[in-house]
């Protein structure tokens, strides 16, 4: 008579210890959730700067914009075109 009883105390104790266990991991995993959503908010915060950044660094680099800027400091097109010198031949005969 004392075999069941055992075996069911038994199995007692592994259902409890299973559900300890469960509760724990769930508690876990809601606290999880809770920083994944942080983490997504921050990334799609970042990701709205980096567009923000691309566009100015687009709007920066644009050769309308550098030529606009280039002008007002006083850079003008050369129409005539200047050479240094002759190019040397690529071998040297000796």
């Amino acid at each position: 008579m004392k075999r069941p009883k055992r075996l069911i105390i038994f199995i007692f104790l592994i259902i409890f210890a299973l559900a300890v266990v469960r509760v724990s991991i769930e508690n876990s995993i809601s606290t999880t959730g809770i920083e994944l959503m942080a983490y997504q908010e921050r990334i799609e915060g970042y990701k709205k700067s980096n567009a923000q950044l691309e566009e100015r660094y687009l709007e920066k680099s644009s050769l309308t914009k550098i030529s606009s800027v280039a002008r007002e400091k006083g850079f003008v097109e050369s129409k005539t075109q200047l050479y240094l010198s002759t190019p040397l031949p690529l071998a040297l005969k000796p």
